[in-house]
């Protein structure tokens, strides 16, 4: 599971596909972000949000000559927060390395990144095959185009390359890529890898500060910590229901809306301890109790506002967990604040 993350690249993406003739709200359908929102620097979504924008994006300007290599050239250091400072303050190329893909969750990159060595090469090795077909060769291009962009911006200059594979066919003439990589990259592949001569991660780097690094790595550890425990798929799908609770959704309806298998979705709930029936009652249970006490709405109106096929099934449903029906629910809680404003009339 991949911690939240900020609204930046959401913001990058979107800015991206105005330039190329779409609106902010297209761009953003289905994602749950509304435009203004783009302009908080303090707000965290989920992966998935960020990912639906993604398919928006290429479903509106797919066909445009290297949009992978287009977005990929927008995130700088400074994109990254605190994340892209740590790498400024690293000692040597090699550290910053291993620092960023400690923390790669603090980052918007969707590509599954590993360091591979051998025979005095160094391999970014960069994995979309957990992604949807639609959005891996986007995804691994702007992933791949980021990364050279950072290392450039490390430096102040580009390290040369030895070779750049895509595993996938060219969406750019070749000039746009060698602008990008300083080589014309090999396509079809069997993976998708940025290669380099391994000397070049000894390099000092030249705004390098160890007291700073340290600082740094504390608080990536922190933030990291904070946003795994706000985010999770679990709280995002409990929003999703509680927006769109009286149709009631199914698991695979969800899945297939956000562009995931029924079986990832499942297993994602699972990891975090919960599952869909789970949430779905959760959300019902505490919905029932509002509705009913506070909007004068009929069992049957609130029994339609939850999903229920039935008044019967809703009462059926609330039994298991109040052990009594709405009604005596009701006549309970009135009595109650009968009670309430009875004693407080009493000491006036």
């Amino acid at each position: 599971m991949q911690a939240r993350r900020t609204v930046a690249s959401v913001k990058i993406l979107s800015e991206l596909g105005v330039r190329l003739g779409s609106t902010r709200s297209a761009l953003l359908m289905g994602s749950s972000i509304l435009p203004a929102q783009l302009d908080d620097p303090h707000l965290e979504i989920d992966p998935d949000q960020e990912l639906q924008v993604i398919h928006n994006l290429v479903r509106l300007h797919g066909k445009v000559p290297g949009l992978g290599l287009m977005a990929g050239a927008e995130y700088h250091l400074t994109t990254y927060g605190i994340w892209g400072y740590a790498l400024i303050t690293s000692p040597t190329f090699r550290q910053a390395v291993e620092l960023g893909l400690r923390y790669l969750d603090l980052t918007f990159a969707f590509s599954k990144v590993e360091l591979v060595l051998g025979n005095g090469l160094a391999s970014m090795i960069l994995s979309v095959d957990h992604l949807p077909p639609a959005v891996r060769s986007f995804v691994a291009e702007r992933d791949c185009s980021a990364i050279q962009v950072l290392q450039r911006e490390l430096f102040g200059v580009s390290l040369p390359l030895r070779v750049v594979e895509f595993a996938f066919a060219p969406n750019a003439p070749m000039a746009q890529y060698e602008a990008m990589f300083g080589c014309i990259p090999q396509f079809n592949a069997a993976v998708n890898r940025a290669t380099f001569d391994d000397q070049w991660l000894n390099l000092p780097l030249p705004k390098a500060n160890e007291h700073s690094a340290r600082f740094c790595e504390t608080q990536l550890e922190n933030l990291l910590s904070r946003r795994m425990q706000r985010g999770g798929v679990s709280a995002w799908l409990r929003n999703k229901l509680l927006a769109d609770l009286s149709s009631s959704p199914s698991l695979a309806q969800i899945a297939t809306d956000h562009f995931m298998t029924e079986r990832t979705l499942r297993r994602r709930l699972t990891d975090e301890g919960t599952s869909y029936r789970d949430l779905l009652a959760e959300v019902r249970q505490t919905m029932a109790e509002e509705l009913l006490s506070s909007t004068g709405l009929s069992v049957s109106e609130v029994s339609a506002r939850l999903g229920y096929s039935s008044p019967s099934a809703f009462i059926h449903a609330f039994q298991k967990w109040h052990n009594c029906s709405p009604r005596q629910f009701l006549d309970a809680r009135s009595k109650q604040i009968e009670r309430h404003q009875s004693g407080n009339g009493s000491h006036g």
